[in-house]
Order: C-alpha cells, then structure tokens, then sequence
C-alpha cells in the first residue's frame, strides 16, 4: 500500500513538473511589471471592476486625480457605479524601478473623462493630462497594485454658467 502512495505521488509529481515547465513563470522584471501596468490601462478603459478588484493589493491607496484620498473598496464602488469612467486612456511610460519585490512606475497619460464621470464634474468634458505614479508589489508570482498618485497638470479652463 506504501508502495502504491509513493507511486502515486511520484507520478503526480513528474506530471506537475512537466506542467509547470510549459507554463512561463512570472518573475520581478521590468517586462512583467511594465505589462501589469499596461493590464491596468486595459482595465481602467473596460471599466471592469471585478478585474481592478483582483489586481488591486488589499491595502491599495491612491491620492487621486480627484484630489482626494481613497482606499480599495471605495475605488471598486466608484468604478462600479460609473463615478469612474472614461472614453480613453493613453499612458506613456517615462521610468521604472525595481527593489526587491517593489517595482515602481512613472510617467504622463492623457484621459478624456466619460460626460457623467466625476474627473467630467470637476473639470469639465476635455481631456485631461496627468502625471502618475504607480506602486506595485511582487506576490505570490505576481504583481498587484499597491499605490498610486494621479494629478491633473493642465485643466482646461473650465468656466461656470452665469
């Protein structure tokens, strides 16, 4: 009976290594966090909450474009409600960094707010340029977001109904 567990486990083993060896395993590099970031982009502009709930780290913050700090839930909510939208999103990356298991990216992106959006209320219909930072943490084979701050640099002049 022994003989049998062993057999089984060995089996079982050879066929998981064999598995494992098709399956490209994720590492800290710039290439996997540069694509986590980019699968932010894509979420963001899907507006796919339950995605953006699985990438965001539990203890996700961000410092809003908002201006307005906001925790994880309170993000997912927005998104879901629609607060959070917007009809594109371009980002350009201008620098990464990687210590140990954080990576860090920066740069500038350019969004154009959906009409009923909150960036739309504060700042009007235009599209807006940002600056951002984004903290990701490497776990478990792969990264989730952590952190971010996003600034709108140069609001359209937005004027008020007389």
């Amino acid at each position: 009976m022994i003989n049998l567990v062993y057999a089984i486990a060995l089996v079982c083993g050879v066929a998981l290594s064999t598995l494992s060896a098709f399956a490209p395993a994720v590492q800290p590099d710039d290439a996997s966090l540069r694509a986590a970031d980019a699968e932010e982009v894509r979420i963001v502009v899907a507006g796919d909450s339950k995605a953006m709930s699985e990438l965001l780290h539990p203890n996700y913050i961000v410092n809003s474009p908002a201006n307005r700090v906001m925790r994880k839930d309170d993000l997912i909510k927005l998104m879901a409600a629609g607060t959070i939208a917007n009809d594109g999103l371009e980002r350009t990356v201008e620098g990464t960094a990687i210590t140990g298991n954080v990576g860090i990216v920066m740069g500038h992106e350019t969004i154009k707010p959906k009409p009923d959006s909150e960036l739309a209320h504060l700042y009007g219909a235009a599209t807006l340029d940002r600056r951002f930072t984004d903290v990701f943490l490497f776990e478990n084979g792969k990264w989730r977001l952590l952190a971010r701050q996003s600034t709108v640099i140069r609001p359209p002049s937005v004027t008020t109904p007389a």
